[in-house]
């Protein structure tokens, strides 16, 4: 007979980011990383890509919406994982009126905790807006280096990436 078990959210520490409206916990497995996401109404996870990772993600509660690619669905528990290959632009939302619990394996793990911790503690010193864009020069110099730290995991779309790759160096070698 073979045993199924199934991965529950953790009981980690918490990391909390206002500007998304998520709460993150995370737990290794190997070289994998396990993120447990609570989204709230109105929470949202801006469009993106991960040039050296994939990520399936799935709802555990409630109905999250999820753009792969462009293209807009409802993920609901039912649903199973949704695989999120590498370079693949995505992007998250909550607009069903209540929280919606998700987790993701991450495949290599790669620094994605280390990427979600950093940018939480960033949104609670309010470096940076909703857009992404800083909110005074200390926040500029820290999303420059940010960026660029972590951008061969991890790429968000706005501003633009060929606007990064032109500002972003710029940026952080001003704030030095």
């Amino acid at each position: 007979m073979t045993e199924t078990t199934t991965k529950t959210e953790d009981t980690t520490e918490k990391v909390h980011d206002p500007i998304h409206g998520t709460t993150y916990s995370f737990e290794r497995e190997g070289d994998n990383l396990w993120v447990y996401s609570t989204l709230e109404d109105g929470g949202d996870l801006p469009e993106h890509f991960h040039p050296s990772l994939e990520e399936r993600w799935e709802t555990l509660e409630g109905k999250a919406r999820v753009k792969l690619d462009g293209k807009w669905r409802d993920l609901v528990p039912e649903d199973g994982p949704v695989v999120v290959a590498p370079n693949v632009r995505h992007e998250l939302k909550n607009e069903s009126g209540r929280e919606a619990r998700l987790r993701t394996e991450v495949i290599p793990g790669g620094r994605l905790e280390e990427f979600l911790t950093e940018s939480a503690r960033a949104a609670r010193e309010g470096l940076y807006n909703s857009r992404n864009l800083p909110t005074s020069l200390r926040g500029a110099g820290w999303l420059a280096e940010f960026a660029l730290r972590f951008r061969d995991e991890t790429v968000m779309t706005s501003p633009p990436p060929a606007v990064q790759r032109v500002v972003l160096p710029l940026l952080a070698r001003f704030a030095r």
